[in-house]
């Protein structure tokens, strides 16, 4: 008798515990799906001349993280404004890049099979202009080669 009760509870708080993970699941799944898209932009100046200084943006994709990859290198290896690649890692999916004056990377993540987190950062001198421009369209001509709406986050 106790040994049956003993199955019945440890089924029961089984069944339990599933029910409350695919509950997490689709929670974080809602949450990522309001996210797709828009993109987040964050930058530092310097007030040194000489002092370093930073853009960054990032952005959810629905697209494969590998299809994302190949068109973020297509985008650079076509770039007509002098952007060069510095060193690529395709395992990792990092791209780093230069304009002769500021250097730059996109890292690439598959969060899922049809969802992609990309991360670009710059970095520049202080008397040099800042990179937010460019960053923010490497993401959203990224965006429009998949095909996918992306919009720079309100504040």
């Amino acid at each position: 008798m106790k040994r049956s009760f003993f199955r019945a509870t440890i089924v029961t708080f089984g069944l339990a515990a599933l029910f409350v993970s695919s509950l997490a699941e689709a929670q974080w799944v809602l949450l990522a799906r309001r996210a797709i898209g828009r993109v987040e932009q964050m930058s530092q100046q310097s007030q040194q001349a000489d002092g370093a200084s930073y853009d960054s943006a990032a952005v959810m994709i629905d697209a494969p993280a590998d299809k994302v990859y190949a068109a973020v290198l297509r985008g650079l290896a076509n770039n007509t404004q002098g952007v060069k690649i510095t060193s690529q890692d395709a395992q990792q999916r990092l791209v780093q890049f230069t304009n002769g004056q500021q250097i730059a990377g996109i890292k690439v993540s598959a969060l899922g099979d049809d969802l992609t987190h990309m991360l670009i950062s710059s970095a520049h001198k202080g008397d040099q202009p800042d990179a937010a421009a460019l960053v923010l369209n490497s993401v959203l001509r990224v965006c429009a080669e998949m095909k996918v709406e992306c919009s720079k986050a309100q504040q």
